[in-house]
């Protein structure tokens, strides 16, 4: 896991959204240069998660490119956990 991710996740956990975001940014920004997918999927799918909480200008279509990056890595790896849970996250965003 990256660490970002988890400093990420407890972030949010503390409330501290804006800093969780920063910590998933750069969770995304390094698995996607070393190319690490699996970890990257379940990191767009928590980032946007957070984005869709925090529903500040402009999270929700940042929240749509990520789910949307995390559904496209979880049907080419065959993660079907995360496609359902991203799935479920994409109700919430139509509601």
């Amino acid at each position: 896991l990256s660490v970002d991710r988890l400093l990420g996740l407890l972030s949010r956990v503390m409330g501290e959204l804006d800093q969780a975001e920063g910590h998933f940014e750069d969770a995304i920004q390094f698995l996607r240069e070393n190319q690490i997918t699996v970890d990257l999927a379940w990191t767009c799918s928590d980032h946007a998660e957070l984005l869709i909480e925090r529903d500040a200008p402009g999270d929700r279509e940042k929240a749509t490119e990520l789910q949307d990056e995390a559904i496209t890595i979880a049907q080419e790896l065959g993660m079907n956990p995360l496609l359902e849970r991203v799935l479920a996250q994409r109700e919430i965003l139509k509601a």
